[in-house]
């Protein structure tokens, strides 16, 4: 007997008898069950009304510092003479040439920004 004859449903022999034997038909195999799974609804949680927090408290530390409301000019120290000028650098030079109202170019030299002082000095008396 051949298994290619069984499962093709033919018939068969045996080499001994020769005697023909006819094969059973194939039984399908039964169909698995279904599976019936148990509808469990999903448990939901009751609403929860959310409130945004609360913005943290922030105390600025800069605001009970003082505020300045003008720059101030530092007055021109002392009096001078036109004769100490040579002697000034060219920054105190700017400095008393702002507060007579004349503004001095730095770039210049020294003796020049000197000399630009005196005559406006001179042209103002």
């Amino acid at each position: 007997m051949s298994k290619f004859s069984e499962l093709a449903g033919l018939p068969t022999t045996t080499h001994e008898s020769g005697v023909t034997e006819t094969a059973a038909p194939p039984v399908p195999p039964a169909p698995p069950e279904p599976v019936v799974e148990e509808y469990i609804p999903p448990v939901e949680a009751p609403p929860v009304e959310e409130t945004p927090p609360a913005p943290p408290e922030y105390e600025n530390p800069l605001d009970d510092m003082p505020v300045a409301t003008e720059p101030e000019v530092p007055p021109v120290a002392e009096a001078f003479s036109p004769d100490d000028l040579q002697w000034m650098s060219k920054i105190k030079l700017e400095e008393i040439g702002r507060s007579l109202g004349i503004e001095l170019d730095r770039r210049l030299s020294q003796p020049k920004l000197v000399k630009q002082l005196k005559e406006h000095i001179k042209n103002t008396q």
